[in-house]
């Protein structure tokens, strides 16, 4: 895989490149494509491991908020859950571990990360 940096104004499509990375990450660990589908959604993609949860860090709350509800919205019919980490919305252990992908700003990522410890959030991630 290699870097790829993109420089685009405002409503050129970023984030939907950002969401085709996505998917593909998730296709290349086997969280995507392993599951069965009943005619309407695809269940039992199975727990999240480190090295297959994805956190995507917007530079604002407002910009997190939404990139979790469009992300959600549209990786929902994959069994994808896609949760928001930011000052305003808090998760449990069980629901950020539970989450394939967590949408954060970089404030909230730095406090999370900068805890520590074997059971830290950051280390699971």
């Amino acid at each position: 895989r290699e870097n790829l940096l993109i420089c685009a104004p405002t409503g050129a499509g970023k984030t939907n490149v950002a969401m085709l990375t996505v998917v593909s990450h998730l296709r290349d660990v086997g969280l995507i494509g392993t599951a069965y589908h009943d005619g309407e959604y695809h269940y039992d993609n199975g727990p999240v491991t480190t090295g297959k949860k994805i956190v995507y860090i917007a530079p604002m709350k407002a910009l997190a908020q939404e990139v979790q509800e469009k992300f959600s919205s549209k990786l929902k019919c994959l069994g994808i859950i896609v949760k928001e980490l930011t000052g305003d919305m808090q998760l449990s252990r069980a629901e950020a571990k539970a989450a394939h992908i967590l949408v954060t700003t970089p404030e909230k990522w730095d406090v999370v990360t900068r805890k520590g410890g074997d059971g830290s959030l950051g280390s699971t991630c």
